[in-house]
């Protein structure tokens, strides 16, 4: 054992001994001596580190930099890293490099040498990432432009720490747009990129949450005026359902990812697996008016109607006010008016609150002006099913379920994919108001139809001729049996002067129950039924087949 240079000057316990016994007096003159050796010992430690200092200083080194605690041992030389890379390649030395995001085969294919002119690069391009060319162009300027508000990390020229160049923002954006409409995973467009997972991962989270805020401000724009609303129920004033401004429905979204405490509330009885409910309203030609943000899939549509701004500001007047319509009403036997009425409404299932704003079907009814109504209104409000399946088709990832932790990033990727879809619209050239339409004047015997009439006259307006017999058309060519002609003779059409007057007063929809306000809808149907003014909208005009 090793014994300090004070304890080897004060001496050893062995010298306490006197005559082989233990002598006090001597321990007490070790122990002096000791405690003397130990001052002596750390005066002269204190000496040598001030002369250290003050050496220090004159080289115009700071005393308290941690070189001035090291050991005289030289510094450990520093020692590089491996790079690091999702691919590599050889180069003509045969030399094995880090394969660079430039270099690698979407960069190549889509930014830096895409076919401009070839038709099907225009067309495959827009398979594998759902939209043209030109708009995923007009899409990274949009995200260059915003790119110290959202994308700063990649700013176009920056580089690491290392000084390495940071990802394309171009291949970036194709890597969104590719998760969005295939549902592929991160590691997937890892490997088709040469970007690491992760960074791929950081920019989506990013890109979601320019789309909800950025993206989604400029493409879904609610009608709040009346000016705003011409664009919009031009659809519903040619098929007779004037003041009508879209349909309305929720609809499920898979999330695989749900913290335990939203679990329960998440899971419904129509699912299998957790999902977030959106209520959607759209027009007739599949534009999103509006969305509500994610809510509870076990939530019902009653519930999910009260947390949806645009539906409660419309019941409670707050927009569309100062909207106007007319609807006719009977005024007497043989003369109609017009009926003005202030306000809008939307065309709904019966899942929900009995608003007059919200006019559901009529569930049963005998009455064949009910019956030829509620069939119409059931052919017009498919508009927003068709939406949602143009959305989850479009978009995969809405179908195969979202695998984000968040349910705020679940709303963020719904909203983003709403207004892609609508921008597409606009690129498509489909969102303008559809001036044509289908007549319903034709009518023949019932269940004596030609061949040709069955086949090109549009399903709806076949039902609503004779809603009756909706699923009963014979094109066998004997007829249909004689118990049954008496039950199915055609309604008689009666004569309707042309007298219309104009009341004095306005009816508000708002204030009106919605059986009251139906029934006024109901009897202006059937007369415009009558009077055949009725058509079926559509964007060509040409009558389409029935599939």
């Amino acid at each position: 054992m090793a014994i300090s240079k004070a304890q080897f000057e004060a001496g050893s316990l062995s010298s306490c001994f006197k005559q082989g016994e233990w002598d006090p007096g001597l321990y007490g003159e070790y122990k002096r001596k000791l405690n003397e050796a130990e001052e002596i010992a750390t005066t002269e430690a204190m000496l040598d580190h001030g002369l250290s200092l003050t050496r220090q200083f004159a080289r115009g080194l700071s005393p308290f930099s941690p070189r001035s605690f090291s050991t005289s041992a030289p510094p450990k030389k520093l020692q590089r890293r491996e790079p690091k890379g999702v691919a590599y390649y050889t180069n003509e030395e045969g030399k094995t490099s880090v394969l660079p995001p430039k270099m690698s085969s979407w960069y190549n294919m889509y930014v830096a040498h895409p076919q401009i002119n070839s038709a099907k690069f225009h067309r495959r391009f827009r398979a594998r990432f759902r939209m043209p060319y030109q708009s995923y162009e007009d899409l990274c300027d949009l995200v260059i432009e915003h790119v110290d508000e959202y994308f700063a990390r990649w700013t176009p020229g920056k580089t690491d720490a290392v000084g390495n160049p940071c990802a394309p923002i171009e291949l970036l954006v194709l890597t969104a747009l590719r998760y969005l409409g295939r549902g592929w995973t991160f590691d997937d467009l890892s490997e088709n990129t040469a970007i690491s997972e992760e960074v791929i991962r950081l920019f989506f989270h990013q890109f979601i949450k320019f789309g909800a805020e950025v993206l989604f401000e400029k493409h879904v724009i609610e009608p709040r005026t009346a000016s705003d609303l011409e664009n919009h129920s031009h659809e519903y004033l040619v098929a007779g359902f004037p003041g009508a401004i879209g349909s309305m429905d929720a609809t499920h979204i898979s999330c695989e990812r749900v913290s335990w405490k939203e679990r329960q509330s998440h899971l419904s009885h129509k699912l299998p697996y957790t999902a977030r409910s959106f209520n959607l309203t759209v027009n007739h030609r599949r534009r999103i008016l509006s969305t509500t943000t994610g809510h509870p899939a076990r939530w019902n549509d009653k519930t999910l109607i009260t947390f949806d701004d645009f539906a409660m500001d419309l019941k409670e007047g707050k927009i569309l006010g100062d909207h106007v319509f007319e609807l006719y009403e009977k005024d007497g036997e043989d003369s109609v008016k017009k009926v003005t009425y202030r306000g809008a409404w939307l065309l709904v299932d019966n899942g929900y609150h009995s608003w007059a704003i919200t006019i559901p079907p009529m569930k049963i009814t005998t009455k064949r002006s009910q019956i030829r109504f509620s069939q119409w209104l059931e052919s017009m409000r498919k508009d927003v099913e068709c939406t949602f399946g143009i959305l989850k088709g479009r978009w995969r990832i809405l179908k195969t379920g979202i695998r984000i932790r968040g349910l705020e990033e679940v709303d963020r990727i719904w909203k983003t994919c709403c207004a892609l879809h609508n921008w597409l619209l606009e690129v498509d050239g489909l969102d303008k108001s559809w001036n044509s339409g289908v007549p319903s004047e034709w009518q023949g015997d019932l269940g004596k139809h030609d061949d040709c009439d069955v086949r090109y006259i549009p399903r709806p307006i076949r039902r609503l001729l004779s809603p009756q017999q909706r699923r009963n058309y014979d094109t066998s060519g004997m007829g249909i049996g004689g118990d049954m002609m008496k039950e199915q003779n055609h309604e008689v059409v009666p004569n309707i002067v042309e007298r219309v007057s104009h009341s004095n007063g306005e009816m508000v929809v708002r204030k009106m129950s919605m059986q009251q306000f139906r029934s006024k809808l109901v009897e202006h149907f059937d007369i415009a039924f009558k009077k055949r003014e009725l058509s079926w909208p559509s964007r060509t005009g040409l009558i389409p087949r029935d599939i």
